[in-house]
């Protein structure tokens, strides 16, 4: 089977044009330039270090490694591999992701110059957190995760320590209340430690919501 058998691995441009608010188009041009360096001839030097280099390119920019140039050096690989001749796939995905960098700009450059992901698809640019006002202290999570990065019980909001966490995602879904969430440069208001249901103010409640439990404790002390 010949390489240019597998382009149809690759989606058609009505994929990126029309995406979804949760599609990252950095990550999903990274799975492009994946699949096409994997599914190519080889033969000539732009389809095999030329995908191979897009790749690594793209890689660092989603793993907080890209540089601002890296963006122009993406779209000037994407012209010789497109202009080469070379086989179908290759050619395929330069099209795909010089697309992917001309409809979304603005966020390839929050990648390389800000270091966000605004999809929060690219684990290196958000955090995983759980939600006091919605944990009900089942402990699912804890039994689920690998790393032993979820910290609680029954009856206790459970902590994730994030420098553990993989970002598997197992935890998102065994939680029966929904109370896991991805955060990028705004972190929601959690405890620290795992504390008993009920015990800590809402994300809703704010800096506001806590002096007042402060004062009504104090108050009781006296």
């Amino acid at each position: 089977m010949s390489c240019n058998q597998f382009v149809e691995l690759l989606p058609g441009q009505g994929e990126i044009t029309d995406k979804a608010e949760d599609v990252c188009p950095v990550d999903w041009a990274l799975k492009i330039a994946d699949k096409a360096r994997l599914n190519n001839c080889g033969k000539s030097v732009m389809c095999r270090d030329g995908m191979n280099q897009m790749y690594t390119i793209i890689l660092d920019i989603t793993t907080e490694k890209g540089r601002p140039e890296d963006i122009e050096l993406l779209r000037d690989i994407c012209t010789v591999i497109k202009e080469s001749q070379g086989c179908d796939i290759a050619a395929k995905a330069a099209m795909l992701i010089d697309e992917s960098i001309r409809l979304y700009g603005e966020e390839w450059d929050a990648h390389t110059r800000r270091k966000r992901c605004t999809a929060l698809v690219c684990e290196k640019y958000y955090t995983v957190h759980i939600l006091p006002e919605k944990c009900r202290g089942a402990g699912e999570c804890i039994k689920v995760c690998w790393y032993g990065a979820i910290a609680g019980g029954e009856g206790l909001v459970s902590v994730i320590d994030n420098d553990k966490c993989r970002r598997c995602g197992e935890c998102y879904n065994i939680c029966p209340s929904g109370a896991i969430v991805r955060a990028g440069a705004v972190k929601p208001r959690i405890p620290e430690v795992p504390v008993p249901v009920g015990g800590q103010p809402s994300a809703e409640e704010g800096d506001g919501g806590m002096r007042r439990r402060k004062r009504k404790a104090a108050d009781s002390e006296e």
